[in-house]
């Protein structure tokens, strides 16, 4: 137990430095470092907070026209709308990772393809056609 208080409190005695780095992050000009893909999580508990308030607004505002029509809003409605609403978020957010993904993988891609094509020969099939066809009109 001893070890779950001081990692706790290790984790509030790093937030500044935390927080410094998100800013140092957030005001790069250059974009060196991506910022987006550390805080998805953060957007994600966002909007699951921003989904539950809704709700609950969706209900108490169903309350106010009608028991039944709050009741219905409540136990039925309002779960079915809060699930939908925080997975079209996930599929949202879980496609932007993928993008940034992709674009990490490509650039490592493109770095390796150049070592690769600087060591091979190059060939001109262009060139020696040229020449036979020059060749034939002789």
């Amino acid at each position: 137990m001893a070890d779950d208080d001081n990692g706790g409190m290790s984790s509030w005695k790093e937030w500044p430095a935390k927080a410094a780095e998100f800013l140092r992050n957030l005001f790069d000009l250059q974009f060196q470092r991506l910022l987006t893909p550390r805080m998805l999580p953060t957007l994600f508990v966002l909007a699951i907070i921003a989904s539950a308030l809704w709700v609950v607004a969706y209900a108490v505002q169903g309350f106010s026209t009608s028991l039944t029509d709050g009741l219905v809003r409540l136990l039925l409605v309002g779960p079915l709308a809060f699930l939908t609403l925080v997975t079209c978020v996930r599929v949202a957010l879980e496609l932007c990772l993928a993008i940034f993904r992709l674009a990490v993988h490509a650039s490592r891609m493109a770095g390796h393809t150049e070592d690769i094509a600087g060591g091979l020969p190059r060939i001109t099939f262009w060139k020696s056609a040229r020449k036979k066809g020059g060749e034939d009109d002789e």
